[in-house]
């Protein structure tokens, strides 16, 4: 209970960090929260730890995954239902269509380790290019670690010692849990937060430990290990905006207030990002390297929309605009479709805070990753659902038996609120009669249903999971198509 407890505290945090303030005093420890994930342990979660970021948009999301394989070891209810995902891969089959909501009951462990991508060590996957994946030919210093080479461990020796007094030129500086007992421990120290890392998705120890647990060496040799995911390159570019008066509402690197990232203010040991890093001040205000910050997103206020119209989505995060030198920096917007191809949206609206973009109308249906995209970086994805069209190109009828033909009639179950529905007139003369009638399902597919009325229905209407669609029907061989 105190675990769910102290989770929404973080979603609270979020929030806060969401609009421009962090969540410790400067200087750190702990750092602000305001790019890429929060410095917490997501190895063991529970419903409303998910709930915290994906509390909406889930079902459409699902819907989408209709007749697609199921990757081999995925946990579903009731896996006997086929090799594909149907209705029934995740609602009962009892006749009520209920389905279990507590999202740990298929993701039995932590989706956000345990994934292909991030078993392989794609961490960029998810979580952009404030970090860098191993073996990709990322910059990593060759020449030997020297006095000003960051310490991984507990800090440097540098002055000023922070808050904790912990000396500056080193992670630690800045990098370090709340304060609060372990117990109520939200915020992280580097070393459990990598653990909780490794432990949630099984990862070798041998990832950052390599040469064993002793790792040899000094630890300013050990930190090029570090460097294996975490390059100068990446680190040099990670900065958000902060309440400076001189340059509101956009990331000047050098022109920040200190303790808002690596490349913020360099004004000397009181108050340098870089002394904090590296025990010293270069006494310069753009770090080597550094160029685009890079953005982080947060979350999209549109997480569904329906295919064939046109639709703004608005993107709230960190850092979309940044300047760097004599360079404005602006981000656009890459859409990822699930078969690895992508395309560039150009933003409608951007500021330091949020991007609109426009998603076009003749995307197909799918589930998406969107990211921002500015220069050479790359945000962490939202996942956004584009919901098919429901379509009838024709419906037919012979023996009491409708055969319609169209698409995104997505997956059927009874009890579902999918049907087929027709209106069927009955009688002669002065008794004819007009009602509706559910119609018996023979069968169902995305584009095909056969469907049984023992009568001849004037029309049919086609309740789907993605929306509705109506169709005048005509005897077999004399087809009329339905009016638009």
């Amino acid at each position: 209970m105190k675990r769910r407890t102290l989770l929404s505290v973080i979603g609270a945090g979020m929030a806060i960090s969401f609009a421009g303030s962090g969540w410790a005093d400067v200087p750190a420890p702990p750092v602000n929260q305001d790019l890429g994930m929060v410095d917490v342990d997501i190895g063991n979660m529970v419903e409303a730890d998910c709930r915290i970021c994906h509390a909406s948009g889930v079902p459409d999301r699902h819907h989408n995954l209709y007749g697609q394989p199921i990757p081999p070891g995925s946990v579903v209810p009731f896996p006997g239902a086929g090799p594909d995902y149907v209705c029934l891969s995740c609602h009962t089959p009892h006749g009520n269509f209920t389905v279990v909501r507590d999202c740990t009951q298929c993701h039995t462990t932590s989706p956000h380790h345990t994934t292909p991508s991030a078993q392989a060590g794609d961490c960029v996957a998810c979580h952009g290019d404030l970090v860098d994946n191993m073996g990709d030919g990322h910059y990593i210093p060759t020449y030997a670690p020297s006095l000003v080479t960051p310490e991984r461990g507990d800090g440097g020796d540098g002055l000023p010692l922070n808050s904790r007094g912990t000396g500056a030129g080193g992670c630690a500086y800045c990098h370090d849990d709340d304060g609060l007992q372990p117990q109520d421990t939200v915020i992280l120290t580097n070393q459990d937060l990598h653990h909780a890392v490794r432990d949630a998705g099984n990862f070798p120890c041998s990832w950052c430990h390599v040469g064993g647990d002793s790792d040899g060496g000094t630890d300013g040799e050990r930190m090029r290990h570090c460097e294996g995911c975490h390059g100068p390159d990446a680190l040099h570019n990670i900065q958000a905006d902060s309440p400076n008066p001189a340059n509101p509402g956009t990331v000047v690197v050098g022109g920040e207030d200190a303790g808002y990232g690596h490349v913020g203010r360099d004004a000397g040991p009181g108050d340098s990002d870089c002394w904090g890093c590296h025990g010293f001040a270069f006494g310069r205000a753009v770090a080597p390297g550094s160029g685009p910050t890079i953005p982080t997103l947060y979350y999209s206020d549109v997480t569904a929309i329906d295919a064939g119209t046109d639709t703004a989505v608005t993107l709230t995060g960190s850092s979309f605009t940044s300047v760097g030198g004599k360079t404005h920096y602006t981000s656009d917007v890459a859409l990822n479709a699930a078969d690895g191809s992508s395309v560039i949206l150009r933003a409608d609206v951007v500021d330091q805070w949020s991007l609109e973009v426009t998603i076009p109308g003749n995307t197909p249906a799918g589930n998406y990753n969107l990211q921002a995209v500015k220069a050479d970086v790359t945000s962490n994805p939202v996942v956004i659902s584009i919901k098919p069209m429901v379509i009838i190109t024709s419906a037919t009828t012979g023996d009491g038996i409708v055969t319609i033909h169209g698409s995104g009639f997505g997956g059927y179950a009874p009890g579902s609120g999918t049907s087929v529905i027709g209106m069927v007139t009955t009688g002669a003369g002065k008794r004819t009669t007009t009602a509706t009638a559910e119609a018996a399902i023979i069968s169902w597919s995305d584009t095909r249903i056969e469907a049984g009325f023992g009568a001849h229905p004037r029309k049919v209407a086609v309740n789907s999971v993605f929306g509705s669609a109506e169709s005048r029907v005509r005897e077999a061989g004399n087809v009329i198509r339905p009016r638009r």
